[in-house]
């Protein structure tokens, strides 16, 4: 089973940071990303420098059980392991688009955010969910600082979201003169204009600050790096990891393991022992 630390070592190892264009589309920025999806599923494969894309495609299916889908969450998911949810920022200050997915500190199979494809894809209940978050700065192809940060130190429980999207929903449906209809979103207002040709849906633009942000009490980033590399993950989690790759990653001097603390996002007075684990080329 693959996991984060193999992800990690892997990426450790090359040296062509260049993310390349999905060539598809006329939207470079949406290609850009699709072209960090391929490198992030290339990071857990150890694919770099495969050629054969009947290889690669192999390799892939032997270690995601999800692929994802423009619209839902998540975009990736490992076969008895982690979901991830991958975004590309031109600025590490962006807050990241989220859309209509509020953050998630897990991911449930009996969510109505994904799709039946993602439901049916292995046997599974809950996971744990990474946010990956890569640095491609504007007018350039490099990738310039990769975030790797589990949701469960960067996210409320669903409850908090999901009750602000319910106060809103309740407040529209209590409108006497308003025809609403609910939605997976906030809902939908039916009829607007009096030949009742016209509806509007009413849905949520979630925001999320960055980890740059976010921890930014804890990391040491560098301007003059040429590329970093951040894994921020729960201690527990860690030692749940296979230990043969805890060993490889823990045995690499290039890589650095330091045990800070974060707030727990449901109760900031509370602190969680974290892993942070840094990699970087100068």
């Amino acid at each position: 089973m693959k996991n984060i630390l193999d992800a990690i070592v892997n990426i450790s190892i090359i040296e062509d940071l260049t993310i390349n264009e999905i060539t598809f589309g006329n939207n470079r920025a949406n290609n850009m990303g699709e072209g960090l999806e391929s490198f992030i599923k290339d990071a857990f494969t150890n694919t770099f420098l495969e050629d054969d894309k009947n290889i690669r495609l192999k390799k892939y299916n032997e270690v995601f059980s999800y692929q994802g889908s423009k619209n839902n969450p998540p975009d990736l998911m490992l076969k008895n392991g982690d979901a991830l949810e991958i975004k590309k920022v031109e600025s590490l200050t962006t807050d990241l688009q989220l859309n209509s997915s509020y953050p998630k500190a897990k991911l449930f199979s009996n969510s109505t955010l994904i799709n039946n494809h993602c439901k049916k894809s292995e046997e599974w209940t809950e996971k744990d969910f990474i946010y990956t978050i890569g640095h491609i700065p504007k007018g350039t192809n490099k990738l310039s600082s990769l975030w790797f940060v589990y949701g469960s130190i960067y996210a409320a429980d669903e409850n908090c979201y999901i009750s602000v999207k319910n106060s809103l929903t309740e407040g529209l449906e209590k409108k006497p003169d308003i025809n609403f209809s609910e939605t997976n979103e906030i809902g939908r207002v039916n009829f607007v204009d009096p030949l009742k040709i016209t509806n509007l849906r009413v849905r949520g633009m979630w925001l999320l600050q960055p980890p740059y942000k976010v921890f930014k009490h804890i990391h040491n980033y560098s301007n003059d790096g040429k590329f970093q590399c951040f894994l921020l993950i729960p201690e527990d989690k860690y030692y749940k990891l296979p230990k043969d790759s805890r060993d490889r990653i823990e045995g690499l001097t290039i890589i650095s393991i330091e045990d800070v603390k974060v707030e727990n996002p449901n109760n900031p007075a509370d602190l969680i022992n974290i892993k942070f684990i840094t990699y970087k080329q100068t």
